[in-house]
């Protein structure tokens, strides 16, 4: 079995995921895994860390786009709440990719899922795409999300407002600005695709999530996780079953 580290993935090499924090996940069209990512040096968008913090943060998303078949094990553990009062499910002890699927592991539980290549993307309020020799920052409130275009494949072109309320244009090559293209593709498919999970009625899944709007079918007291299987071997669109101890 051929094993590809993470690290190996496009627009992953500068992230460091056993650092990282996973703040929610969510599932609909796709997989979206919210992180609290460690970026290294190399990184574009790496500062400097913050006084009393060991690495430099930043939010981002790990998507998995177009998912054919997917298992995700929740684990039966309690948030981990962070000074600030903002929680975290723990680290992702291993992301590798074999036998054509994709596994992520970690205290949170387990992903194993056939989609896509992975896509990693900055989810602050901006992106950072490289414009001639320079970067720049484009508030992503100011783009016009009517002129997206895809002029051909591996090109994005997007009409944006500057500070001074002028319309400017930019075109994103992937093969020029690989992470900006990233950035702003990713940023298409959150505005397409949403974080809405259909499986609990809204907001990120969670193991009391679930057992809340399936406490009528688990009620068990030894419940240790549940997994969320897509596409039902049923016919259905999803299916949830318990893991016990008694497993």
């Amino acid at each position: 079995m051929e094993r590809l580290n993470y690290w190996q993935f496009p627009g992953f090499e500068n992230i460091y995921l056993e650092d990282s924090y996973v703040l929610s996940i969510n599932a609909k069209t796709s997989i979206q895994i919210l992180l609290e990512a460690v970026l290294t040096e190399n990184h574009p968008l790496y500062t400097q860390a913050l006084p009393g913090e060991q690495y430099c943060y930043r939010r981002m998303t790990v998507n998995f786009p177009h998912p054919q078949t997917y298992d995700l094990v929740l684990n039966n553990i309690s948030p981990i709440a962070d000074p600030d009062g903002s929680v975290d499910y723990g680290n992702i002890d291993e992301f590798f990719r074999a036998d054509d699927k994709y596994y992520l592991r970690g205290e949170w539980g387990k992903l194993t899922i056939v989609s896509d290549p992975p896509i990693i993307f900055d989810v602050e309020n901006y992106l950072l795409v490289r414009n001639g020799d320079n970067f720049i920052q484009i508030n992503k409130d100011k783009i016009s999300i009517f002129e997206w275009k895809r002029a051909r494949k591996g090109v994005i072109g997007l009409v944006y407002e500057n500070d001074s309320g002028s319309p400017l244009s930019v075109q994103i090559e992937a093969e020029q600005d690989p992470e900006g293209f990233r950035a702003a593709l990713g940023y298409m498919m959150e505005l397409e695709t949403g974080y809405t999970t259909d499986i609990t009625g809204g907001g990120e899944l969670t193991f009391d999530k679930i057992k809340q709007n399936y406490a009528l079918n688990f009620n068990q007291e030894n419940v240790q996780a549940f997994s969320v299987k897509y596409p039902s071997s049923a016919g259905d669109k999803y299916s949830i079953s318990a893991i016990t101890s008694d497993n």
